[in-house]
């Protein structure tokens, strides 16, 4: 043996995002001037480091010490636990005797969980549909409970799950169904906010705050739809004894002729109905004018109540972009699926780290390689922010929804060591997808 190598710590126990370093003795024990390559072995291999990893000319009987470097990133992709891992001391005059000291390198466990709640505000009747986004960027699972509330005690709540254990680097959904107490009949709108607690394992519970608005069961439009009914009623009726019972009345006297000796009677009465006749045509010609125009009072009551011309789909999507400083990067394109159109009603802007830089927005339209800038904010502006449009923004189909994020610097949230080493930022949109209503059955 020519070479011997020793670790002077055979255990290493750090916490992603940090470092620690082991310095590594090489002895030469051979007879000759001998050169040396170091490689790492094992896991670590992807984020451990030797310097040098190259010595040339170590004299026999003579030591050196090489330095050995674990940097494990703070990412969830560095999973907690002990780690093997083994140092290769390769001599270049002889290669067979390689020495390769071991030892366990311990991966402290760390959390980085966010909480979102989808959409924040809800319209319906009787209730609507929540979700609340759970992500994990730790590198240990985290199991989360949840809980919802309101002050006034209006409101019920179905969570489901309400206990959930979410994987490292991964996300995962959880429905909150609220419920009014009661049903707003006709009227102004009813505004409940509640809060959702989300209480995650060794942290402090987040406190998801949101609006419900109850709407009337009774629409503003149906006392307008109920008189134009009873205005197409009324028209029925009129036409009836005005135009068509006459009508029937007149064919059946007419037909009245059985016998020759009755014939000068039926003409006598035919004459006295044809003067009556002349009489009530003007009172019909007035009947059909006023007819006339209620159809066309109907056609304006009644024209709210046409077949629908499109099909309404709900729509939610999330991007998420992180970059280092001084770089910028977009997240995967959202593409507006053929045939439909997408109607833009809420946004959701997420910098929980709260970095610096700019946040921007845009769509490219179909066959065109100019993007259109929606929204263009500096992240030092905001943590959370979200948007609520009354007027939609309208994307055609095909139209690309482009995020990008210029990352000047990372945010340094307060007690975490060490701080972030890039920007972390997140946006989700919802709306409706519209796509045309078949055409009905004749």
């Amino acid at each position: 043996m020519t070479t011997t190598a020793k670790l002077d710590s055979a255990r290493v126990e750090l916490s992603p995002g940090t470092e620690a370093v082991v310095p590594l003795q090489i002895r030469n024990t051979g007879e000759r001037v001998e050169g040396y390559q170091i490689e790492v072995l094992g896991p670590p291999a992807a984020w451990t480091t030797v310097e040098p990893a190259l010595i040339e000319g170590l004299y026999p009987g003579t030591a050196t010490t090489a330095t050995v470097r674990f940097s494990p990133p703070r990412s969830w992709s560095v999973p907690a636990g002990q780690l093997d891992f083994g140092i290769r001391v390769v001599p270049f005059g002889h290669a067979e005797e390689a020495v390769t000291p071991e030892g366990v390198c311990e991966v402290l466990p760390f959390l980085d969980t966010t909480a979102e709640l989808l959409p924040r505000s809800s319209h319906g009747r009787s209730g609507a549909k929540h979700q609340v986004a759970l992500d994990n960027r730790g590198n240990v699972p985290v199991t989360i409970s949840l809980t919802a509330a309101d002050d006034g005690g209006v409101l019920g709540f179905r969570v489901r799950p309400q206990i959930l254990t979410v994987p490292p680097g991964t996300a995962e959904f959880a429905d909150v169904r609220v419920k009014p107490d009661g049903r707003v009949w006709r009227g102004a709108d009813r505004t409940m906010p509640f809060i959702v607690t989300v209480a995650a394992e060794n942290s402090s519970p987040v406190l998801l705050d949101g609006t419900h608005v109850q709407t009337a069961t009774i629409p503003r439009w149906f006392f307008k739809a109920l008189l134009a009914a009873l205005a197409l009623l009324a028209l029925l009726v009129l036409l009836w004894f005005t135009v068509l019972k006459p009508a029937v009345v007149s064919a059946a006297e007419s037909s009245v002729a059985d016998e020759v000796a009755e014939a000068q009677a039926a003409a006598d009465e035919a004459k006295e109905a044809a003067a009556a006749a002349q009489q009530s045509s003007a009172g019909a010609g007035q009947a059909a004018a006023a007819a006339q125009q209620q159809v066309a009072e109907m056609q304006d009551l009644t024209e709210n109540f046409l077949p629908p011309s499109e099909i309404l789909a709900p729509t939610m999507q999330r991007m998420t972009v992180q970059t280092g400083p001084g770089t910028s990067a977009s997240a995967d394109d959202f593409v507006v699926p053929a045939g439909s159109t997408l109607r833009l009603t809420d946004l959701v802007l997420s910098n929980p780290q709260g970095d610096f830089g700019r946040l921007v927005l845009s769509q490219t339209p179909a066959g065109s390689s100019d993007a259109v800038v929606l929204f263009d904010v500096a992240l030092e502006n905001f943590r959370d922010n979200d948007f609520h449009f009354q007027t939609p923004i309208v994307l055609p189909t095909g139209t690309a929804l482009t995020m990008t994020v210029q990352c000047r610097l990372p945010g340094t949230p307060q007690n975490l060591t060490p701080p972030p080493g890039q920007c972390d930022d997140a946006l989700v949109f919802s709306g409706t997808l519209a796509t045309p209503a078949p055409a009905p059955a004749p």
